[in-house]
C-alpha cells in the first residue's frame, strides 16, 4: 500500500477535526505497525520533502503559507496545551 502524503501523526487545531494525538495511528505506531495492523504486505508514505516538492513548494521557505504541523508537530501559531488542548479535547468529545 502507497499513501500520498507524509503519515499524520500531529493533531490539527485549525479546521481538520483531528483534535487529539489518541484519533491518529501514526502518532503512537511506527510505519511496520501500522502495516501489521492493517495487515497490508507492505506500506509507504510519501516524505514531507516529497510532498513539498509535489506540490511546487519548497519545505524551507516561510513565506509559502504551507501549514505542515499534522506531519511535522511544527505549528505556525504557539499550541497553549495547558489552556487550549483540554479545551479542544473536551469539545471533541461532546460531538
Amino acid at each position: 500500500m502507497r499513501i500520498s502524503s507524509p503519515p499524520i501523526a500531529h493533531p490539527c487545531f485549525y479546521g481538520i477535526d483531528t483534535s487529539t494525538h489518541e484519533e491518529l495511528i501514526a502518532s503512537s505506531h511506527s510505519v511496520e505497525e501500522i502495516r501489521q495492523e492493517i495487515g497490508a504486505d507492505s506500506i509507504a508514505f510519501l516524505s514531507v520533502d516529497g510532498l513539498m516538492d509535489g506540490i511546487g513548494r519548497k519545505y524551507d521557505d516561510p513565506q509559502r503559507g504551507q501549514c505542515l504541523a499534522c506531519f511535522t508537530g511544527k505549528y505556525p501559531t504557539e499550541i497553549y496545551e495547558d489552556t487550549v488542548l483540554p479545551h479542544v479535547k473536551e469539545t471533541a468529545l461532546t460531538k
